[in-house]
């Protein structure tokens, strides 16, 4: 990766110019104040070797003549104390950089990570159903998590190889001005050992995706089977799905395992060669170069100092390397996410219907080149506060018509209008605070019951709370829970019946008074009894509020007492009527109602299709 592609990586993880200047500089700083440090063991060394004569070292060296002038400015002399001072306070000073930065990443790091993973939720939210419906939970888990961990570790990596480059350019500025040519040497070995481990990086990065690979199959293969338990366990599948764990968890472990004996291997191949290039040179500073014990001291002190940070840079750019995949798989996942988020909507507050829905001509496909639309230029009136029933064979269309109405799909053509005006002029916030919507199987979360039933409206009185459950037929339900409307309901509700959470669920939808409601087949789940209350709470509904109800039957004794029933067939409305009406004449309505209310069909006869 080049500079300016790990810049771009920087800028899209939400990495700072600013921060990453301000680290750079601080590592500068602390790189030159132990630079100047460990070059004040040259002047100690010789001044103890000349037997604390500083005058003949002043007369003959340009280094003491400049340490002389410099203490001259200060009102000092240069002695065995200053110099020892000297070297202290400037180490000092240098640990003060070290502290700053050592803080200063650990916020960065841990700041962008925060700020990744709310963006990341937020851009997920913000994304067209079409991509949410393609895109793994399990995958999105694992890039907010560990993924994203890796990421930012190799933003900071990069980081830090930037302040091992300053430690060598500073240590070796030292070396050189102590000699040019053992200088040369060292840099010569350096460079030689570079393409040693430049197989080993390549492959580093290789392992590095695979890890990323496996690690996002293992959550997407969690997240999907964990929520499966009852399944898993009424088909014997144990085994099965354990044997299809082992071979992802034996996939992760290789992954893991290949890159550690990657870093080992970097590991004893550069410390072996830095100490053996260190007493290499040691042997040439005295044997060839005649350097004087001083400089050879020095030399052999910074050279100690120098190996061990060539080892960490290179185990450091195998890091960078390694988790190259995971910082480009977070930035290619906010790209996508970005390029299929959810049309603008328009500036004009949804206040409610008056008049009605109505959509023209309305065509829409889930894929192109589909041999058959999901709706093929549809055309129906939903009038306002009336009860409308959709009903239809499986595919028919039915919960794609009423993911169009709050923008949840965007119809290739036709129009959609609420009160004559399109649907893509209200602002797609108040759009959808102005539809509540209750699903086929009611999703509840680990809260209490009053808790559920304020999701999507958090300030509802109680009131309010318990207006809606009236409503919904849930009241005498939560009444008999052990602790009423504070009782946990546990994940998916499960200390409740299905019917129970059907009419929970409805409660949370009504509390919102929305001027909209839909129900995408609520009674799929509910015994005879517990559908009769559900007619009866939807006919009070009806009866004592305003709001447009659009209900999605699977059982036609739901939708008898609809205002209108719309019947689609193959993304065709084929009939339009009352229960009554649609009765009357010949049609799938008068058919499928024949055979829920009648003995089995004899074999051979096309089963009634529900959805």
């Amino acid at each position: 990766m080049s500079f300016k592609d790990f810049l771009w990586h920087s800028d899209r993880m939400g990495m700072r110019r600013r921060n990453l200047i301000l680290l750079l500089v601080l590592n500068l700083l602390s790189t030159l104040f132990e630079g100047l440090g460990l070059a004040m063991l040259l002047p100690i060394a010789q001044l103890m070797t000349s037997g604390g004569d500083a005058v003949s070292l002043i007369a003959t060296s340009r280094l003491w003549q400049w340490l002389a002038a410099g203490y001259a400015t200060v009102g000092l002399q240069v002695s065995f104390g200053t110099l020892l001072i000297t070297c202290f306070v400037l180490m000092l000073v240098r640990q003060s950089f070290v502290y700053a930065r050592a803080v200063l990443t650990a916020s960065i790091q841990h700041t962008v990570v925060r700020n990744v993973r709310n963006e990341g939720l937020l851009h997920f939210y913000n994304a067209n159903i079409g991509y949410i419906d393609r895109t793994s939970p399990g995958r999105v888990v694992n890039n907010l998590t560990t993924e994203l961990g890796s990421a930012v570790g190799c933003i900071m990596s990069g980081v830090a190889i930037a302040n091992y480059s300053f430690h060598a350019l500073a240590y070796g500025t030292i070396l050189f001005v102590l000699s040019p040519a053992m200088t040369l040497s060292v840099c010569a070995v350096a460079v030689s050992g570079l393409f040693m481990v430049h197989g080993l990086l390549r492959r580093s990065e290789m392992t590095g995706r695979e890890i990323t690979a496996a690690n996002q199959a293992m959550s997407s293969y969690l997240v999907e089977h964990l929520k499966t338990v009852r399944l898993v366990k009424l088909s014997g599948m144990e085994s099965a799905e354990l044997d299809g764990l082992r071979r992802l968890t034996a996939r992760q472990r290789d992954s893991m395992v290949g890159l550690a004996r990657l870093t080992a291997l970097a590991e004893s191949l550069t410390e072996p060669a830095a100490i053996g290039m260190g007493l290499a040179l040691l042997f040439a500073g005295y044997a060839v170069f005649g350097m004087g014990l001083p400089e050879l001291g020095l030399f052999l002190v910074i050279l100690l100092r120098l190996i061990p940070i060539i080892k960490t840079g290179i185990l450091t750019w195998q890091s960078f390397v390694a988790n190259l995949a995971s910082l480009r798989t977070i930035v290619q996942m906010f790209d996508q996410m970005t390029a299929e988020a959810e049309a603008p909507g328009g500036g004009v507050e949804f206040a409610g219907l008056r008049q009605g829905i109505a959509l023209r001509n309305v065509t829409f496909q889930y894929s192109e080149g589909a041999a058959v639309p999901a709706l093929n230029d549809i055309g129906v009136e939903i009038p306002a506060a009336r009860m409308t029933g959709l009903v239809g064979p499986s595919g028919s269309g039915k919960s794609t018509l009423v993911d169009i109405l709050p923008r949840l799909r965007e119809p290739q053509a036709g129009k959609v209008l609420f009160d004559g005006r399109s649907v893509a002029e209200f602002s797609r916030a108040s759009l959808r605070r102005g539809i509540s919507y209750a699903p086929q199987s009611p999703q509840i979360f680990d809260v209490t019951a009053a808790q559920h039933i304020r999701y999507g409206k958090a300030d509802a009185t109680d009131a309010e709370v318990e207006r809606a459950a009236r409503l919904a037929g849930a009241h005498e339900i939560i009444g008999r829970l052990p602790h009423g409307y504070g009782t946990p309901l546990g994940e998916g509700g499960t200390i409740l019946s299905g019917g129970q959470r059907q009419r929970l669920d409805l409660a949370r939808a009504l509390v919102r008074q929305a001027p909209i409601l839909i129900l995408d087949e609520p009674t799929s789940n509910l015994d005879a009894d517990a559908e009769d209350d559900f007619r009866k709470a939807l006919r009070r509904i009806r009866d004592e509020t305003a709001t447009t109800i659009i209900i999605i039957g699977h059982r036609l004794s739901t939708i008898r007492e609809a205002d209108q029933i719309v019947v689609l067939q193959d993304g065709k409305v084929t009939d339009v009527g009352t229960h009554n009406e649609l009765l009357a004449r010949p049609g799938w309505y008068a058919e499928a109602h024949r055979k829920q209310h009648s003995d089995p069909a004899p074999a051979g006869q096309v089963a009634a299709a529900t959805s």
